[in-house]
């Protein structure tokens, strides 16, 4: 493990592969996310990563924007026929590997650190690791886990691709004494989120996890248990989703941050770098000249939304064996909505929470990046490459044109 400070429990080492995990994946969220399952739009949406120096590997962490674009961007148009595996999903199979589905779990957080590029055909190894903190165990079964998943990054060496903390007890724990302890106190604290405010978007969705869902998150994972609280997380992107979408048309979202980027000298920059991509398209004849600004301002408007941290507390009374939150069919109400966005660092937090009735199931928050898609350094770095951004694919004159 990573931190010093924890006990080793164990490593695995799992195949993971495009059919069984991402298309599986996708059934269990009934989404058609392309950026997860077509190649093309996974590589366009890494393109708009390539520029930020959290994904730069060796020296390229200490090298400019423009450096990490190229150099890693010419790595990932070597091989297009990639995916994108949901990190939630990756997730979900570290939890159940090293979490007994007898413990009472009421924490879980989870921070993506890297995408996992999957091949269409084949597989990819990923290293799971697993470790208890040092000190944290308590003579009421309080256990403090941290799990981690390795994969192969652009350049073949391992990165890490996210790191779970799980705080869980004994299955021989009250858990009436359990969420009065460790879950009431944090249920207080997000109850403060969860009323939306004017103006910002949001969505409620409901939700349920079939006995064919039950099956395919079974193949996900490789366990055929009880829906856990892993079953239930792996929900929330999909609503999350839904609302990222609403975004993009929602007046009060848009002015706020159309009024954050005007006049900004970096944001005239990119502008004129979409241009000088744009005129290219021209050029080329894939557009005329009459679409040249819409095309512009569509370009700009691209974001692509990064799944960086997800925090859930879970009430264990629901999770205990043949608990209510436990058995196929039962409905809950996903309830999401933004409550704190910075535009400077392109940070969004969301309010996530599930209710079954009245009664509150899991509360959380959900930390997503939003960032331009095609950046200033992505625009000078397709004009200097033979590709159309939207395909990816080498420029061609067309015919009888």
């Amino acid at each position: 493990m990573s931190d010093a400070k924890t006990v080793p429990l164990g490593s695995v080492t799992l195949p993971l592969g495009f059919g069984d995990h991402v298309i599986t994946s996708l059934l269990f969220n009934h989404d058609a996310n392309p950026v997860h399952h077509k190649p093309d739009h996974a590589v366009q949406w890494m393109m708009g990563l390539l520029a930020g120096a959290n994904l730069a590997e060796g020296d390229l962490a200490k090298a400019g924007a423009e450096e990490r674009t190229y150099t890693m961007g010419t790595r990932l148009l070597e091989r297009p026929d990639v995916v994108v595996m949901p990190g939630i999903v990756l997730a979900a199979i570290c939890y159940e590997r090293f979490v007994p589905p007898e413990d009472l779990a009421v924490s879980v957080t989870t921070t993506f650190t890297y995408p996992l590029l999957v091949p269409t055909k084949g597989q990819v190894d990923v290293r799971i690791e697993a470790g208890e903190v040092a000190g944290k165990a308590a003579a009421n079964g309080k256990r403090q886990l941290v799990i981690e998943a390795f994969g192969p990054g652009l350049f073949g060496a391992p990165v890490r691709l996210l790191k779970m903390e799980v705080d869980c007890y004994a299955a021989t724990s009250d858990p009436e004494a359990v969420y009065k302890e460790a879950v009431a106190p944090e249920f207080e604290r997000l109850a403060k989120l969860e009323a939306q405010k004017p103006g910002m978007p949001g969505h409620s969705h409901p939700a349920a996890i079939s006995q064919e869902d039950r099956r395919r998150y079974a193949r996900i994972v490789g366990f055929d248990r009880r829906i856990s609280p892993a079953a239930w997380q792996a929900k929330i992107p999909r609503v999350l989703t839904e609302i990222i979408d609403l975004m993009e048309n929602h007046e009060a979202y848009m002015a706020e941050v159309k009024t954050y980027h005007e006049g900004r000298e970096d944001e005239a920059e990119r502008r004129v770098a979409i241009a000088r991509y744009v005129d290219k398209e021209i050029r080329y004849r894939h557009l005329g000249e009459l679409e040249r600004s819409g095309r512009i301002e569509s370009l700009a408007r691209m974001t692509q939304q990064l799944y960086a941290r997800q925090h859930t507390v879970y009430d264990p009374r629901l999770f205990v064996k043949d608990g209510p939150a436990t058995k196929p069919g039962v409905p809950l109400h996903l309830d999401l909505h933004l409550y704190e966005m910075r535009l400077r660092r392109g940070i969004h937090r969301f309010y996530t929470g599930a209710r079954q009735g009245e009664r509150q199931v899991f509360r959380g928050e959900a930390t997503v990046t939003g960032q331009p898609l095609v950046t200033r350094e992505l625009a000078n770095f397709l004009c200097e490459v033979n590709h159309a951004f939207e395909t990816l694919r080498l420029f061609t004159y067309r015919a009888n044109a």
